[in-house]
């Protein structure tokens, strides 16, 4: 998820970002986004809930743009 922040709320933004137990990492950013976050649902229902009750009621979040995954390859390492 990619998300713009009001100016100066980036720290407190990923600070509450990272207590949302979905929310596996939390990226600062430089471009067109300030903050970029990989969440972990089992369904498209559950992914409204946690954007809509949980990640957009945080204060200091602007927007939100969600990306959904169709396929992945990952190495191992860092989950990025």
């Amino acid at each position: 998820m990619f998300i713009n922040v009001d100016i100066g709320a980036e720290d407190s933004v990923m600070d509450q970002l990272s207590k949302v137990p979905e929310v596996s990492a939390v990226f600062f950013v430089y471009g067109p986004y300030d903050l970029v976050a990989k969440i972990a649902s089992d369904d498209a229902e559950r992914l409204r809930a946690i954007i809509r009750d949980k990640i957009r009621k945080i204060p200091g979040v602007r927007s939100t743009t969600t990306l959904i995954v169709a396929k992945a390859l990952q190495r191992a390492g860092p989950p990025y």
